[in-house]
C-alpha cells in the first residue's frame, strides 16, 4: 500500500515540475525548497556515521515508522532503536557525494477526520555500507516523511538486498 502511495506522490511531483503554478490542483502535494528537510536528513545520517542510535532516534516521532524493500516493517522508536543498534554494529552506513532530493509538502484528512499538514524528502544516490570485512554499495532511494514538527513519521528504502544477504546466515534485518 505504501509504494502505490509513493508512486502517486512521485507522479504528482512530476506533475507539479511540469505545469504552470495556477493549473496545479491545490489538493496535490506541491514541490518546496529541499534545504531545511535536507539538512534534518544529514543530521540524521552524521549521527548513524557517529553510530549514536539515541541522537537518531531524536529525528523520529514516538509513532516512526521504517519499511524496507524484504518487507519488514517496523513501528515504534524502541523497534526502530533496535534495528539501528544491530545494523549501525555491523556496518558503518555512509551516503555518497552526489546525493539527489526533491521535497514536497501536502496535507490528508487523518482517520479521525482531521486535516493533517505533512512534508516529504525523496532522495536517490548512492549508499556504502562497510565494515572490517566488506564493503557494499548500492544505488539507495529513500522516502522521508515529516509531520508538522519535522519529525519523520515514516522511513522507506529501497534497494537491491541481494548482496547484503549473500554476507549473512540470518538477514539481520527481520
Amino acid at each position: 500500500m505504501k509504494n502505490i502511495f509513493l508512486t502517486l506522490f512521485m507522479s504528482f511531483a512530476i506533475i507539479s515540475c511540469n505545469a504552470p503554478a495556477e493549473e496545479v490542483n491545490s489538493d496535490l502535494p506541491t514541490v518546496i525548497d529541499d534545504s531545511e528537510l535536507v539538512a534534518i536528513a544529514d543530521s540524521m545520517y552524521d549521527a548513524m556515521g557517529s553510530n549514536d542510535v539515541d541522537a537518531v532516534l531524536e529525528f523520529y516521532a514516538d509513532q516512526a515508522a521504517w519499511s524496507f524493500p524484504n518487507g519488514v516493517n517496523l513501528e515504534g522508536k524502541d523497534a526502530i532503536s533496535e534495528m539501528l543498534t544491530t545494523t549501525m554494529g555491523i556496518w558503518d552506513i555512509k551516503r555518497e557525494e552526489g546525493t539527489n532530493y526533491l521535497a514536497l509538502k501536502g496535507s490528508n484528512i487523518n482517520e479521525a477526520g482531521e486535516e493533517e499538514n505533512f512534508k516529504i524528502l525523496l532522495s536517490w544516490g548512492g549508499q556504502t555500507f562497510s565494515n572490517d570485512d566488506t564493503s557494499i554499495s548500492v544505488p539507495y532511494h529513500n522516502v522521508l516523511f515529516f509531520n508538522d514538527e519535522n519529525k519523520i513519521g515514516w522511513n522507506a528504502g529501497f534497494y537491491d538486498r541481494t548482496k547484503f544477504v549473500q554476507e549473512f546466515d540470518e538477514d539481520p534485518i527481520k
